[in-house]
């Protein structure tokens, strides 16, 4: 495998699965379907609850803040500097942006399915 080297103000921002959020695509592992993603999700958009089958997923938060109900009642805030790892399987959502909308970086071990 090769070096890789880009930086992300020559990528296009291009729309994610749902609505009011956009994503860069900084690296797709040919090898296998894993990918490096920049996601940028616009003031108060929804992301909903989902899970990734046969990826395990490292998410970092960047700037601004994502908010997720809990089962049992009350939320978890996800802030600049918070990182969470959730296995492949694991479901996880739904997340709210905050006013100021939110950017992460995911990094994802296996194929999107």
């Amino acid at each position: 495998m090769d070096r890789f080297v880009v930086h992300e103000e020559g990528l296009e921002w291009v729309p994610a699965d749902f609505p009011r959020a956009q994503m860069k695509v900084l690296y797709m592992d040919p090898r296998g379907g894993g990918q490096i993603l920049l996601v940028r999700f616009e003031p108060h958009c929804e992301m909903p609850e989902h899970a990734h089958a046969a990826s395990d997923e490292a998410a970092y938060v960047m700037e601004g803040e994502l908010r997720q109900p809990l089962p049992e009642g009350g939320e978890e805030i996800f802030r600049k500097g918070h990182f969470v790892f959730l296995p492949a399987g694991m479901k996880h959502g739904p997340f709210f942006a905050g006013e100021e909308g939110c950017t992460i970086i995911s990094v994802f071990y296996g194929p999107l399915r």
